[in-house]
């Protein structure tokens, strides 16, 4: 008399773990690596909305003055710079002040984002 058994072996069932725990190991790794870039993402994306606002306040300043700022939004260093724009282009013309305005961002992993930009600017004299 033989006996039929339905179901699976150790063996088998030991064989179908392992793989499983490969599987789910290797999405895991996908999952946390996404993560981490979208963090990345999140984190340059702040800085450079802080760059860019710094630039824009300058811009709109009624008046600039040569010199440097800096501070700190939540995690994010900035340092913003006015100076001179040493052009001799903008030199020539008597009734216009070149400024370079600078804005730099320094992200917590360490990353540095840096915008600059130049804006003229009618001298006192001239108005």
């Amino acid at each position: 008399m033989t006996r039929h058994q339905d179901g699976f072996t150790l063996i088998e069932l030991l064989c179908a773990l392992t793989i499983l725990a490969l599987v789910l190991g290797v999405t895991l790794r996908i999952f946390a690596g996404g993560s981490r870039s979208a963090e990345a993402t999140r984190d340059y994306a702040r800085g450079l909305v802080v760059v860019q606002s710094h630039l824009a306040l300058l811009q709109a300043a009624d008046r600039l003055t040569p010199g440097q700022r800096s501070g700190a939004d939540g995690d994010i260093a900035w340092q913003e710079t006015v100076s001179p724009a040493h052009d001799g282009v903008f030199a020539a013309q008597g009734a216009l002040t070149a400024w370079r305005l600078d804005s730099e961002a320094r992200l917590a992993n360490g990353r540095v984002l840096h915008l600059s930009t130049v804006r003229l600017e009618r001298n006192a004299s001239h108005e």
